[in-house]
């Protein structure tokens, strides 16, 4: 039997009938969700689904969504999230180039599905959850009179394909990152060892389930049986509410939300003295914020270090190793870290170099991509395109991330997504786009852009240009308009130099 399969068919029936899940007033037990999971996959069944079909789910954080994730482990139905931010354009990709058999939503982003997915729609392949709509087929009524058991498919193996999860590109277009079923379930086996995770841990998850973080985090209490609570979005108020009304000991974010929970001006009303361990990843925690917190409220923000294609944690700080502030801890447990310069030598500790992960959590490759896959599983490592070193204790510290990468309250995007929104702009000659340092969340947009001769156009007319194409992350904070771009010697646009420009300032 698959890892991520042992977690739904083992772990949630080893636990004697408990609360497992918190989500908007209402409890959900293990063996409910159990329940629901086998009543999902039979649906998926009925439905026609095949092992290797892909299911499209575009949903926030409800229950139903790892109900569906459990189901088509079961079924052997690739379960494809998408995070639910993303701009009808990217959802609209997303569906073609997956070959979405069906995809599944809210009613809150209905309007989005019908525009982006037209198809889909026009097909009856739409399934909508927690509410009924003329042409959509309904979840609850799909599930409703289904068995309570299923049998996992037995022909699955470990290394099929469990899950696609969409990543941005350099090319401006997301890939497909195909994680198997022993990726995600190693991975989330590792991390639960890895920090020594307890049954008295109630947890928080804030973090956008279709992210690759959120959704590992999300699979953890199942296998400790511990309770979690589940919030539909983020919003730093509830996350004190749910601390008082639950106890909440640990919750993993992403350095934005901790930003909001210090700087929230009620904060000083909440108790929050039950939090034990919160962690934070997808993008480096300021210092003098990680100092401030723990100042404030008196608990530590432990640090680490992920990315989709290795499903994605590869290393974390934890209470029970000694602490080295700047580090993102050693690699987890069963996981491989290596240094390695331009010509794939391996760098002695101290020296910065491509930072290299070996490991079951390492991804089968890049959906439809094969150039791309080998490209970056060359040699038996995953090579991440992020710069660090190691110590001489295998600790693990970030130099630089991926060269061109903006990351943006825990947001990923690449330069060319924007630049290419920008330069459809009939005013628009070229453009260029970096990240610039911002006290919140960490990066915002800076468009460098260079205009048609004798066109004209201002800074807002462009962001609102953009923001009718774009998710709100990726908009434009600021537009500075140049004479010329600064070049390289091959002539193509310098983006170091503009990053250069802002911290002169």
């Amino acid at each position: 039997m698959t890892l991520l399969t042992d977690l739904f068919d083992r772990e949630l029936l080893r636990h004697p009938e408990y609360v497992l899940l918190n989500f908007e007033d209402r409890a959900y037990t293990n063996l409910e969700i159990y329940r629901e999971i086998c009543r999902m996959g039979r649906a998926l069944l009925q439905l026609g689904m095949q092992p290797g079909d892909v299911l499209l789910v575009h949903m926030e954080n409800v229950p139903q969504f790892t109900h569906l994730l459990g189901a088509c482990a079961k079924t052997g139905v690739v379960f494809c999230p998408t995070m639910f931010l993303i701009s009808a354009d990217e959802l609209s990709w997303i569906a073609e180039h997956s070959e979405a058999s069906y995809l599944v939503t809210t009613p809150n982003l209905l309007d989005k599905v019908r525009l982006a997915c037209p198809r889909l729609v026009e097909r009856g392949k739409v399934i909508l959850c927690e509410d009924k709509a003329e042409g959509l087929l309904s979840l609850e009524e799909l599930t409703a009179e289904q068995p309570e058991t299923l049998e996992t498919n037995p022909d699955l193996s470990d290394d099929d394909v469990a899950a696609i999860l969409y990543t941005s590109g350099t090319t401006g277009r997301p890939k497909g990152v195909m994680l198997t079923h022993r990726n995600l379930g190693s991975n989330a086996y590792s991390v639960v060892e890895t920090n020594k995770v307890t049954p008295d841990e109630v947890s928080l998850s804030a973090l956008p389930l279709a992210h690759s973080y959120g959704l590992t985090v999300s699979l953890l209490p199942g296998i400790r049986g511990l309770s979690c609570v589940l919030m539909r979005w983020f919003d730093a108020e509830e996350v004190f509410r749910h601390t008082e009304r639950y106890h909440i000991r640990t919750m993993t974010g992403v350095p934005a939300m901790f930003i909001q929970l210090l700087n929230h001006p009620r904060a000083p009303r909440y108790n929050v003295r039950s939090w034990k361990r919160l962690q934070s990843g997808a993008a480096p925690l300021p210092e003098d914020i990680l100092l401030a917190f723990k100042e404030k409220f008196g608990v530590y923000i432990y640090e680490g270090y992920g990315l989709t294609e290795a499903s994605p944690v590869v290393s974390c700080q934890r209470p029970d190793i000694p602490l080295k502030p700047g580090s993102v801890g050693p690699p987890i447990q069963g996981v491989e870290v290596s240094i390695r310069d331009d010509f794939e030598r391996e760098l002695p500790p101290g020296s910065p170099g491509e930072i290299c992960v070996r490991g079951p959590n390492v991804m089968k490759g890049y959906f439809k991509e094969p150039a791309e896959s080998e490209r970056a599983l060359r040699g038996g490592w995953l090579h991440t395109g992020d710069i660090g070193y190691l110590d001489e204790d295998g600790y693990l510290y970030i130099v630089e991330r991926k060269k061109d990468l903006i990351i943006t309250g825990g947001f990923n995007l690449y330069p060319s997504e924007v630049e290419q929104v920008l330069e459809r702009h009939p005013a628009v000659r070229e453009a260029a786009v970096v990240g610039e340092p911002d006290p919140v969340r960490g990066e915002v947009v800076h468009a460098f852009v260079v205009l048609q001769p004798d066109r004209a156009v201002t800074e807002s007319e462009l962001v609102e240009f953009t923001r009718n194409h774009l998710v709100y992350y990726k908009v434009p904070h600021r537009v500075t308009f140049l004479q010329d771009l600064p070049r390289t010697i091959l002539g193509k646009p310098s983006r170091k130099e503009l990053r250069e420009r802002l911290l002169r300032r």
